[in-house]
């Protein structure tokens, strides 16, 4: 019948719906490939990026040597404490103790809190244990920093001395533990009160450990491995 005539034969029907699953899959291979392509192509951007940061990094803390005599040993960071402001740093090193001084590229970070033979856990100086001996360059200013969990309080300014917002303060090397020339704190706020010999500084550390991947550790010669 006429119907039947203008119907196409079964196999021709078979043939094309063959090849064009075959381009379909030829089709969803080629795409899967380009997706895991563009996915590579991603992942090794990103590694050079973190390659260049680290470098970056690592440069920078070459610096240390020329603001303060220490020997310092570059440290990887391979873990921070979950709380915003990272109060402790886990670093790959060997041969650090307690009390070791620890800073970036940008300023002071911390102490080393306790140590075995190749990590060390550092206390920062948001921590409300450590106090920093500082003072402003160029001036007879003597300060202390200390932590209050989520940013420093700099005590014993007087008034005709207050520093001005924006201001970085240093170590000045009292005391001895800290070598004098780090930076440690830029100054937020300046509060003068009534009756009072000395302002209140509000300060925010310089180093910026909750993103930095290398430190530098102050391990003395004699224990330097």
């Amino acid at each position: 019948s006429p119907i039947v005539d203008a119907l196409p034969p079964p196999c021709g029907w078979s043939q094309r719906t063959g090849l064009w699953m075959q381009d379909r899959k030829g089709r969803q291979h080629r795409l899967a490939q380009a997706v895991a392509l563009d996915q590579k192509q991603a992942s090794l951007i990103e590694e050079v990026r973190i390659l260049r940061e680290e470098n970056r990094q690592l440069r920078r803390l070459l610096s240390l040597d020329t603001i303060a005599r220490e020997s310092w040993h570059g440290a990887k960071v391979i873990g921070r404490s979950p709380d915003a402001q990272s109060s402790r740093i886990m670093l790959r090193i060997d041969g650090a103790g307690s009390d070791d001084i620890v800073a970036s590229g940008a300023g002071l970070v911390g102490l080393v809190d306790s140590a075995t033979a190749n990590h060390a856990v550092v206390r920062t100086i948001l921590d409300a244990s450590i106090a920093v001996p500082v003072t402003l360059a160029g001036s007879h200013l003597a300060a202390l920093a200390r932590g209050e969990g989520d940013h420093l309080i700099i005590d014993f300014i007087p008034n005709k001395l207050a520093p001005a917002v924006g201001a970085v303060m240093q170590t000045s090397g009292a005391g001895g533990l800290f070598p004098a020339g780090i930076p440690v704190a830029r100054v937020l706020a300046v509060e003068h009160l009534q009756g009072q010999m000395f302002v209140r500084v509000t300060a925010e550390p310089v180093a910026h450990w909750q993103r930095d991947s290398w430190l530098a550790v102050a391990i003395p010669a004699e224990k330097a491995p």
